[in-house]
Parts: structure tokens; C-alpha cells; sequence
């Protein structure tokens, strides 16, 4: 592809984050940035719900909505090569499954499985992660008979940063977050066939939709498959975004008996649900988190410290280490830029007291 590509497809990313992209834009930039590096036929790059790493939402392009199922059902249960949270975990969070299986394409289930029939040659897979929170995942699978080169890996390596800066800055745009939505009722059968719905589910339900031709929304049959693929039989709640920008929360509960019924509540997200999203798109940990909180509460200095039992000279560190990930040099410059006005609602029931 050469240094014209991939000093487009970087420029295509860096012009992004200060375009005030929703989520879905931004993965759709992602896709086809990338895609000028390392072009693929079907691929699928969806942000994460940053305490379960399934996808909240997203872009998937070239791959049927029949494969949505078996692809997250591969990734829960087989063990198999290049899984996501693995890869987020990973020093270098980029890798091709061609290498991963020493060119032994076979001894993955998942090209087994999805793969092989359609005339897979290879997948590239990315975790953009930032600080300690993976952002979103990125599944490129080429169908042309090529192998990834060591070449276009590195160029999808060396986009990492504008990539991820790219994700912050769109994770960090709400879309009238506290808007009520909800709750609604959708009971699934074993094969994520809608049975029954609440009347007004609907609405809901489109809004999560990533293909329009999508029957139910794949990242609700991710989290069926989640519960019905777990040790455990209690509820799991996971956190989706719609593609109007509003969060909410699916919870997905097994029915009495053995048949794989699951129901299915949404409702929407409330603050304690945004905060730890709005914060770990910035890529800052549990403690600079903390501090956030209570800067945004006007707290000084060195009651925050008092608070939380450290030296006034561990909070300026701290301090120092949010203001260079946030890109600002201030205080008031931090709360103009991480949060808007009706964003800050969302640390009334949030904060940290000291």
C-alpha cells in the first residue's frame, strides 16, 4: 500500500476526533481507514461495554446476521487463537491468525466454523486499547486467498494511537444520556427468535440495530449467548449503544427449564452506568478516575488528598498524568473538555466523599 496509504488513512483518523463522531461513525472511519492499509471483505469493529468487553455497538460489513451468533458463541466457549480478551491484555494487542496458527489455518475453530466455507484466507484482529479499558475490538477477514503481509500489520500497529484517540474523543460525546428509554420486554427462544415483545419494544430494538436488515440486534443475541453459554444461571447485565448515541442496559435473564428461553429487559442507562464509560474512554485508572470526580466537585488539592489518604504530591502526579491523557492544562479545561453541561449531571449521585 506504500506511505501515500497509510499517511491517508492516519490523516483520515487524526481529521475524526475533531469531528464530534457518535461511536458507529467512528468505527465506520476506523473501518475504512484501516482499510486502506489492510483491505479486507468482511469486517466487523464495535466498541465495548468496558465491564464485560462485549460490543456495546458498531459497524459489521460483509458478514451475515446468521453469523453473528456462532462467531460470539466461538468466542465465549472454544478455545481458539486471537480471542479479544486476550488480545486487550496483549503488549502488542494486533494479530493475525495466520500467524498465531504458524500458517496452519485449520487449527482454528473459528475459521473452521465461519470462515473456510466462505473462501477465508486470513483475519486481522485489533483491541484498541486505552490505559487499562479496551475501547472496542476490530475483526478484518480477508477472502482473496492472501495472507496478511508483515507490512500491512505494521500499519495497523502504527495507527493504534490516532485510532484510539479517535475512539475517546466519540466515546466522550453523549447524546442525551438521561433521556428515559423503557424498560421493555423481549423473550427469545433458544435460536434468538423473537417470541413475544412489550408493545413499544420495537423503537427500541431498531435503535440497536447495526444492519438494517438485522432481525434482532446482534449485540442483543451476543448477550443471550453470554448467559446461555455461562456456568452461572443468575442475570447478566451488560450496557448498549444505540445508534441515535443513548446508552441503555440489557439485562438477560434464563427462564425456568432447560429449553435456552431467555428473557430479554431493557431499560435506559442511568448515571452510574455512564461515568465509568465516560472516564475509561479517556484511558484513566480507577484512582485518576476518583480524582476527576472530585475535581468536578471543586474540591482542592489537598482536601482530595486528605480524602483518599495520600500526599499532596501524589494527587499533582495524578493530576498531571489526567491532564497530559485528556490533552488539557487545567482544571477548568478538564471539565469543559470531558464533560458538557447535562454531562455533569451524571456526577450527582457519582462522586467520591471525602
Amino acid at each position: 500500500m506504500g506511505i501515500t496509504s497509510f499517511t491517508a488513512a492516519r490523516d483520515r483518523l487524526v481529521a475524526g476526533t475533531s469531528e464530534s463522531l457518535t461511536g458507529e461513525e467512528a468505527c465506520a472511519l476506523l473501518v475504512d481507514a484501516i482499510g486502506l492499509v489492510a483491505p479486507a471483505h468482511a469486517v466487523a469493529v464495535m466498541t465495548t461495554d468496558p465491564d464485560t468487553n462485549l460490543p456495546a455497538g458498531g459497524v459489521v460489513r460483509g458478514f451475515d446476521s446468521s453469523e453473528c451468533v456462532p462467531f460470539w458463541d466461538n468466542e465465549l466457549l472454544d478455545p481458539d487463537f486471537n480471542k479479544f480478551n486476550a488480545l486487550a491484555r496483549s503488549i502488542d494487542p494486533v494479530a493475525t491468525l495466520a500467524d498465531a496458527t504458524d500458517g496452519d489455518l485449520a487449527r482454528s475453530p473459528r475459521f473452521v466454523k465461519l470462515y473456510a466455507s466462505n473462501g477465508g484466507s486470513d483475519e486481522l484482529r485489533v483491541a484498541f486499547v486505552a490505559g487499562t479499558s479496551c475501547l472496542a475490538i476490530g475483526a478484518f477477514v480477508r477472502c482473496d486467498g492472501e495472507l496478511y503481509s508483515p507490512t500491512e500489520v505494521n500499519d495497523v500497529r502504527n495507527l493504534l494511537v490516532p485510532s484510539t484517540n479517535l475512539l475517546r474523543s466519540a466515546l466522550g460525546q453523549m447524546s442525551d444520556p438521561l433521556t428515559p428509554q423503557g424498560p421493555v420486554v423481549v423473550l427469545l427462544d433458544t435460536d434468538c427468535n423473537i417470541v413475544s415483545q412489550s408493545e413499544d419494544a420495537e423503537a427500541v430494538l431498531e435503535d440497536l440495530r447495526v444492519d438494517v436488515d438485522d432481525g434482532l440486534p446482534g449485540t442483543i443475541r451476543v448477550a443471550a449467548s453470554r448467559v446461555r453459554t455461562s456456568r452461572s444461571s443468575s442475570r447478566f447485565t451488560t450496557r448498549l449503544r444505540g445508534t441515535s448515541g443513548r446508552w441503555v442496559r440489557v439485562h438477560v435473564t434464563p427462564m425456568a427449564g432447560d429449553d435456552g428461553t431467555v428473557s430479554v429487559m431493557i431499560d435506559g442507562a442511568q448515571a452510574g452506568d455512564l461515568v465509568p464509560i465516560l472516564l475509561d474512554s479517556y484511558g484513566l485508572t480507577d484512582r485518576e478516575s476518583a480524582i476527576v470526580l472530585l475535581v468536578c466537585r471543586g474540591i482542592g488539592t489537598k482536601e482530595i488528598a486528605a480524602g483518599l489518604s495520600i500526599s499532596v504530591h501524589t494527587v499533582r502526579d495524578h493530576l498531571k498524568s489526567i491532564f497530559e491523557k485528556s490533552g488539557v492544562t487545567s482544571r477548568g479545561e478538564l471539565v469543559a473538555q470531558l464533560f458538557s453541561n447535562h454531562v455533569l449531571e451524571l456526577f450527582e449521585d457519582n462522586v467520591v466523599h471525602v
